[in-house]
């Protein structure tokens, strides 16, 4: 982890309770929230979602004057936590913060898959 980005928090899924994503309600696409200190105008933040599954989402948005210091959604088809959906599932979520070719990784957000 550089100087320059502070310790990153994990990720947050919005429609997770306590800890468990109910697939079967989700409505759409679920969210994965981050939000770090320290941000700035070029940070690339990447969002990177895998499934015991086999299934696999990434996604990066490039910090603008308008998002520095903003929550950063990302919006997750449901699909990467429906197929091949079974009994004792999970997910994990991280994201990465790259700031002139330097990368912090935060930790992981592991959240159980339920119909």
């Amino acid at each position: 982890m550089n100087a320059q980005v502070k310790a990153l928090a994990a990720p947050v899924l919005r429609e997770a309770v306590k800890g468990v994503l109910y697939v079967g309600k989700l409505e759409g696409k679920a969210h994965g929230e981050v939000t770090y200190e320290n941000s700035a105008v070029g940070d690339v933040v990447a969002l990177d979602v895998k499934t015991t599954t086999g299934n696999s989402f990434k996604d990066q948005i490039t910090l603008t004057a308008a998002t520095v210091g903003t929550l950063l959604p990302f919006a997750i088809p449901k699909d990467v936590f429906e197929k091949k959906l079974v009994p004792g599932a999970t997910a994990s979520l991280r994201y990465s913060v790259t700031r002139a070719s330097n990368i912090s990784d935060s930790p992981v957000l592991t959240v159980q898959l339920e119909l």
